[in-house]
């Protein structure tokens, strides 16, 4: 009886041996499996990659080459623009001047209430407008140069000879010349200016020494050489030619 219940007990102490050898097995094994799981079972990490470089055009040309072309651009805007000022007279360059800033203002405005304006798009749009503007320039060319008399080298010397003819000219109170159109003969011409008081005559493409001249303590006769042809006279004071006192001299055999 005694030897039946020892062998049980060896049994029973052997079997519980092999349940903690099991226990430590799954212990174990529970442990490897979550360390698996936390260096590999989840998702791979991406190593960090370097930035791209940045193309040689971003990096050297654009930023040398920018500035220049802006200069460029300004320049040949401010060229063209003073041309055709110089083409016409005071009021055709206040209209011009007015339309040149409600366009930019205008201009401004659609742009900045475009932000998806591609930049091609806009590129494309100033390369249009400074075309316009050359192209202006460049017919306007001829009449903005000064073709008269005087040349650069300074004031003509008035002619020594007798007038052919004489042009008299009257400055009127309401800022005006008495006439818009007077009349002359090619050769020597003598222009006379009178009339109130504050006012002054001059050619706009001719620059003979004594002119212009004045009504108010200034030379009020002066001669000058004129060919056949069409000659605009105005009064310099302030902005006298814009309000009307402006006329021409037509030369005809």
């Amino acid at each position: 009886m005694s030897e039946i219940t020892t062998t049980r007990d060896t049994d029973d102490e052997a079997s519980d041996a092999a349940g903690d050898d099991n226990e430590t097995t799954s212990d174990v094994a529970a442990e490897s499996g979550a360390g698996d799981a936390g260096d590999g079972g989840g998702p791979l990490e991406l190593a960090a990659r370097p930035a791209p470089e940045e193309p040689v055009k971003d990096r050297i040309l654009i930023p040398l080459l920018l500035p220049f072309l802006c200069m460029i651009a300004v320049a040949l805007y401010t060229l063209n623009v003073s041309r055709v000022f110089l083409a016409g007279d005071s009021t055709s360059a206040l209209v011009i001047a007015a339309g040149i800033t409600i366009a930019i203002l205008v201009g401004g405005t659609i742009i900045s209430a475009s932000p998806r304006l591609r930049t091609s798009s806009l590129v494309m749009v100033m390369g249009f407008v400074l075309v316009i503007v050359v192209s202006a320039g460049l017919l306007s060319l001829g009449p903005s140069l000064k073709t008269g008399e005087g040349g650069a080298g300074g004031p003509t010397a008035q002619p020594t000879g007798a007038a052919g003819s004489t042009v008299s000219v009257q400055a009127l109170a309401s800022i005006k010349f008495d006439s818009t159109e007077f009349t002359a003969k090619p050769g020597v011409v003598q222009i006379e200016y009178s009339g109130a008081a504050g006012h002054t005559l001059q050619f706009r493409t001719l620059d003979y020494k004594g002119f212009p001249l004045s009504t108010s303590g200034g030379p009020n006769k002066g001669k000058v050489t004129l060919k056949p042809g069409k000659y605009a006279i105005y009064c310099t004071i302030d902005s006298h030619a814009a309000q009307g006192m402006e006329a021409t001299i037509t030369v005809a055999p």
